[in-house]
């Protein structure tokens, strides 16, 4: 199992490896392709998501990862609360305790969950009246990646990958 840097470093690689595929897409088959490998800060943006949902499965536990998401989650939820959201504020709060739910590299460690947690940035687009664009996607895409590179590194993906915690 790898401990909080190696997910880190995984994440970053993941992020990277989405990134670096758009090069490789068929033109057309993403719009903005062009414009988000040409836009360093929406890159970098991308990045910080995957890297965020490759430490987001060990917010279960008292670790690194929780304290930056409550950190993160608690400016956010200000910031809502301030801008009269209190709908939006409800719904970060409920989400924020749902780790604590079940038992450490219990829910937070599936597969299933590699592809639901994620979904908020999907259903963001959806509930502001927009369709779910090529942004979206992609950044759902690289949170997939991102939350995969944990599982991956834990050996919950292939009992074979697994790196060990002494990696620091």
């Amino acid at each position: 199992m790898a401990n909080y840097r190696g997910h880190v470093v995984g994440g970053g690689m993941a992020g990277v490896a989405v990134v670096g595929s758009l090069n490789y897409l068929p033109s057309g088959f993403l719009p903005t392709t062009g414009q988000v490998l040409n836009d360093w800060q929406f890159s970098l943006g991308l990045l910080i998501v995957a890297v965020l949902f490759a430490i987001w499965p060990d917010i279960d536990t008292n670790s690194k990862a929780q304290n930056l998401f409550y950190s993160i989650g608690f400016v956010l939820n200000i910031f809502l609360i301030l801008n009269g959201l209190f709908v939006l504020s409800a719904l970060l709060g409920l989400l924020a305790m749902t780790p604590i739910v079940g038992k450490h590299r219990g829910w937070t460690h599936s597969k299933l969950a590699m592809f639901l947690v994620p979904t908020p940035i999907l259903a963001l687009s959806l509930i502001s009246g927009e369709t779910i664009g090529p942004v979206g996607w992609l950044t759902y895409t690289v949170a997939v990646a991102g939350y995969f590179s944990h599982l991956l590194l834990d050996g919950l993906i292939w009992k074979r990958i697994r790196i060990k915690s002494g990696w620091h």
